[in-house]
Parts: C-alpha cells; structure tokens; sequence
C-alpha cells in the first residue's frame, strides 16, 4: 500500500501497479477488480491467473506435476490442513477431498484435520447474520454474565454471511496484558499472525485458564460444542451444532442438542472464541475484525513511527537509560490498547468504521498519502 501511495498520479488502470515492488497477482486483481467496479471472487481470480500462467507456459510446463500441485491445492481448502500435509497427501496417491475419507489417507491426518474432512460439507456452507446473533445470544445466556459477548471478524465488518464465527470475550478478571516477545527492540515478525495463538509450550495452562473453565466447558456440557480443534488460554476453536428455536420461541433442551449432535442433525460450523484483556479490547477488536489488508496496513503504520502494534495493544520501544547509547536493551512500553479509536489517533488515523476496513477503503486512503502526517499524531509522555 505505500509503494501505491507514492505515485505521483491517481491509478486509472492496473497496469499502473502491476510492476511495482510488492504487488503481485492476489493485490493486482482486487486492484482490477475495484477499478472496474467489479465485486472481487478470489477463486475467479486465481482461476484466471492460472489459467494465463498455464498458457503462458504450457509449452515448458508438466502437466502432471501441474495437475498434482491443482490436486495439493484443493485439499488445502479443508479446514486445518496446510501444504506440508496437503503434499505428503498427494504422494501417497490422495486425488481429491472425497478420498481423505479413505483410511488411508484419513489415518495420514492430524485430529483438527479429521474434523475439517468430517464437517467439510457444513463448513461450505454460508452462515447467515441471524444465525451468528442467535449463537451469541445462547452463549450469552449459557456463561456467566460477567462476561461480555461480542461478535466480530466478518460479521462485524458488515457481511451478510460468512463461513464460520468469530466472537470476542472479556472478563473483568481478566487483565494480565503480555509485552511482545522482543529482546532487542526490534519490531517482532508476524504482523500479520493470528491473534490469541497459544504456543504448544502453554497448552497445559489452557486447560485451567478462565477460557477453557468458565466458558468452554459449560458450552459442551449444554450441547452447544461438538468438538474441539485447538484450545488454549486465550483462544479456542472448534466445532458447534448452530443452536435452534421451538416453535414457541426457547431454545432446544439440553437433551435435546445432545441427541441431535449424536445423531448428526443440524448445522455445524466453526466457531473462534478469543478472551482479551480488558485494557486490550481495542486493540482485540481491530485485530478481530480484520479484514487481513486493513491489520496489515495499520500494523505497518506503527512498524514505520517505530512502534509495534498487536491484539494486546500499541507499544513504543525504550532504551534502558542506564546502558550505553546504542545498546539494543530496553522493553516495551504500552502505549493504548482500551480504545479502537485512541489506537488509530496514535497512529495518525482518523477512526475507520468497521463496515470501511477493506481493500477499497485502503486504496482511497493511500491515493492520499502524500497530504497525511507520516510521522502520526503528536504523542503523550507514557509514565
């Protein structure tokens, strides 16, 4: 977005971008795409890109190797599986998604990824705004009220449907906020990780943490979780049956979800539960909603005023005084992390509602660079 931004003209035409530092396909079509006033589809447009490449080389290219890197390809659409996995899949003699179901190639996958071949054909399906509310209000009122409910990720952002829930959670007990894991000052690689992961190292905490106690298990005692596909302190995710009314407007019996889900009724869906501290929840939420450009950019506005900005909130970096200039040993210091809108101020940003932080609202912003104040909004002494 900065290499965009530093064009002396407006762009009119892909073309302008298409060779620029940075930008490749994935960013050229959605450019073509909002010029011409087009909505983006990802797979159209990978299929195009594909399609142009394999003509543009199909006399060097191998169709078998092509058709084993389409096959590889497929199989990452199944929820947790990933490349590593999707290849060892396709030479062991896997040819499409319909025969991870053979023991074969089932025994080859991980427990989160069974789960992805089991549930693939419900998790194909769009989830409705309604639905989502719906689960949110079950969950609202099968948890202690304590705790506060948000949903966030697509349906935040305005979206109609969505494949999968995210909700955000917080706890006034809750309030431990974790400094990045830097030892000299750098700003940490990652931007753009998912928020709340738990390393395999703290896993054990998880099970003890007020995440997993207070909230994920009294959801499977009640018949809302199926099962899960990771968990850890601060972030769980998994499968759920989509909670359901009786005609006279109360939710199912407990009983009742539980032999549903034995006898594999319903609707399934992935749900992502995330617990943030309650001087992070702004931060959280700008991490949460997404979408995955606008964290992006956001998060390299901070790397370039020299600060670093996560889901726990935005943090300057400070020199120990009492070591030589140039020492690279310090810490981070919190800078704001409650207020989505303190957050951007910080960064020189006016507040973007969420139904604007997208692709199209970052290509008008950045056609603007030139007139914004780089160097953000003047800050205040952090004690």
């Amino acid at each position: 977005m900065e290499v965009i931004g530093a064009l002396e003209e407006p762009v009119r035409d892909v073309a302008q971008v298409k060779k620029l530092k940075g930008v490749g396909i994935g960013i050229s079509n959605r450019i073509d795409a909002f010029l011409s006033g087009k909505d983006y589809d990802p797979e159209a447009a990978i299929k195009s890109s594909e399609g142009a490449s394999q003509s543009k080389t199909s006399k060097d290219s191998d169709p078998e190797e092509n058709r084993r890197k389409m096959i590889a390809r497929s199989l990452t659409s199944v929820s947790c599986l990933g490349t590593t996995t999707a290849k060892a899949l396709v030479d062991a003699g896997c040819t499409s998604i319909a025969d991870l179901t053979k023991p074969k190639f089932f025994d080859m996958l991980s427990p989160p990824q069974q789960a992805g071949v089991r549930y693939y054909e419900h998790f194909e399906r769009p989830v409705e705004r309604s639905q989502a509310e719906l689960l949110a209000k079950f969950i609202s009122e099968n948890i202690s009220h304590k705790f506060q409910v948000e949903l966030v990720g697509s349906y935040r952002r305005g979206a109609r449907s969505f494949f999968g829930v995210d909700i955000m959670l917080t706890h006034p007990s809750h309030v431990h906020v974790p400094t990045p894991p830097s030892k000299n000052g750098s700003i940490p690689q990652g931007m753009n990780s998912t928020p709340f992961r738990t390393s395999s190292g703290k896993l054990r905490e998880a099970q003890d943490s007020l995440l997993m106690r207070d909230v994920a298990c009294p959801l499977e005692s009640r018949g809302l979780i199926v099962e899960a596909l990771s968990q850890g302190s601060r972030r769980w995710q998994g499968v759920i049956r989509l909670p359901e009314k009786t005609v006279d407007g109360a939710f199912e019996e407990r009983s009742q979800r539980i032999e549903r889900i034995r006898e594999k009724q319903g609707l399934y869906i992935r749900l992502d539960l995330n617990l943030a501290p309650m001087k992070s929840k702004g931060a959280a939420l700008l991490a949460l909603t997404g979408d995955k450009e606008f964290n992006l950019d956001i998060r390299t506005k901070a790397a370039r005023l020299g600060l670093l900005l996560n889901e726990f909130g935005l943090w300057r970096w400070t020199s120990d005084p009492s070591l030589p200039v140039g020492s690279e040993e310090g810490y981070w210091t919190f800078v704001e992390g409650e207020n989505e809108d303190a957050v951007l101020r910080e960064l020189g940003m006016d507040y973007v509602e969420p139904i604007k932080r997208n692709f199209a609202y970052l290509t008008k912003s950045d056609s603007d660079v030139s007139t914004l104040n780089r160097r953000g909004r003047p800050r205040k002494k952090v004690m």
